[in-house]
């Protein structure tokens, strides 16, 4: 592997140590552990001892506290102990040594790491570039950012570390979140764009909970100059990652967006992951929401989420409610569910649908499922159904029916249904 061009990092690595020096941001404050007072001549023996800590809390503890005390004296000696270990010891582990390097030299540590050659060891060496990176970026995000991009292009497997460790950097830069969204905004859209700023709100998520990433993203919504394509995936991020965290303050959040043309799917982005944890809240604020198209897939969405969480509870919720429009997007998702495997059951879930276009919708899409796989128990079934004529021409038309059972032949027993 061949060493990236030096003048890059250490120019704008010296840029960035001047003026954190400046501000008194090159060196954290000395750290004085009860259990360990290391000096110099023993820091590396330190860290080896700490490094063979058979309880993982107090090796953690230990390691953080001896490496807060690294310095440039120490890192040769440090440095070798490291790469001694690198056989034996896990990625997070050398990441945490490599955070501690870049405190002090952001652009050492980062040039060392990417002169390494672990074409072995590459989860390591990732590990090293993203804390190095990281760290520099919290003191200086642009400086860091415009070094990741010189350093992706030449070496391209790194490019997803150099990012995320940016962005992880960026948001909990010393100077805060400044220029992070025009950033984002002028990334490349489609895929890449939107894992990063979905990256980007479960680490803000982290740093300061629901208002920590919806305060992030109310400004860059209600910015004129940022395009509906971007605005949309920062908030169907925003509510994503705010909704796991706090799914009542993000409902409140989501309301005051709706109406907005990069909030039409505001309702599905937090009752998805909102019936994850609590099904019945989720059901009981869309209920109060209004009806149409965005609160059906909301609904639909938040009932499967549910299921594979808490079925049992789903299921009796379901059986509770009264058969009103708003439960039919909840009773298509429990068919789907039970189509595979129990078939009948299913169909019963689709005659419970109230309005008829989409309990025609169930009955067909199942019915087709099953005649792929047992046309004989199907024909028997749709024979007496309540489909039409047509309906039914379009259920024995189904195709790609590979493993159909055939009259007289025995089929396997089924998984027992949960449902």
């Amino acid at each position: 592997m061949h060493a990236t061009r030096p003048g890059v990092i250490v120019a704008l690595w010296a840029a960035t140590a001047a003026a954190a020096f400046g501000i008194g941001r090159i060196t954290s404050p000395p750290h004085t552990s009860l259990h360990e007072s290391p000096t110099p001549d023993n820091l590396a023996t330190s860290i080896r001892s700490a490094l063979g800590e058979g309880d993982v809390i107090e090796r953690q503890r230990r390691t953080a506290s001896l490496l807060e005390q690294l310095n440039p004296n120490d890192l040769p000696e440090v440095l070798t102990l490291y790469e001694r270990m690198i056989p034996v010891i896990g990625a997070s582990e050398l990441g945490r040594f490599f955070a501690a390097w870049a405190a002090f030299d952001a652009g050492g540590a980062l040039e060392h790491a990417l002169s390494w050659p672990l074409m072995e060891k590459r989860s390591q060496q990732e590990a090293a570039v993203r804390a190095a990176i990281q760290v520099w970026a919290t003191r200086d995000p642009v400086a860091a950012q415009r070094a990741s991009v010189e350093i992706a292009s030449e070496h391209v497997r790194l490019r997803e570390a150099l990012l995320r460790g940016v962005l992880t950097g960026w948001v909990h830069a010393h100077r805060g979140q400044e220029g992070l969204g025009s950033y984002l905004a002028g990334l490349p859209p489609k895929n890449t764009r939107n894992e990063v700023i979905q990256h980007t709100t479960r680490e803000l998520v982290r740093k300061g909970g629901a208002d920590a990433v919806l305060g992030w993203a109310e400004p860059l919504l209600r910015d004129e100059s940022y395009d509906r394509f971007f605005k949309q995936s920062v908030f169907r991020a925003a509510a994503a990652a705010a909704a796991q965290w706090d799914p009542d303050r993000t409902a409140a959040w989501a309301t005051e967006h709706s109406g907005a043309d990069y909030a039409e799917d505001g309702l599905r982005s937090v009752a998805k992951h909102w019936g994850s944890h609590d099904g019945t809240a989720a059901m009981a604020w869309l209920s109060e929401q209004p009806a149409g198209e965005s609160r059906d897939r909301a609904v639909r969405d938040a009932f499967t989420e549910w299921s594979k969480a808490n079925p049992l509870q789903a299921r009796a919720w379901l059986e509770s409610e009264n058969e009103t429009a708003f439960l039919d997007p909840a009773l298509m998702s429990k068919a789907e569910r039970l189509a595979p495997h129990a078939p009948l059951k299913a169909l019963g879930w689709c005659e419970r649908i109230h309005e008829p276009s989409p309990q025609q919708e169930c009955l067909e899409s199942t019915a087709k499922s099953w005649y792929g796989r047992d046309s004989v128990a199907a024909e028997s079934w749709l024979q007496k159904s309540s489909l039409n004529d047509e309906a039914r021409r379009r259920v024995r038309k189904t195709t790609g029916q590979q493993g159909r059972k055939q009259p007289g032949q025995q089929e396997p027993s089924p998984r027992r249904p949960r449902g």
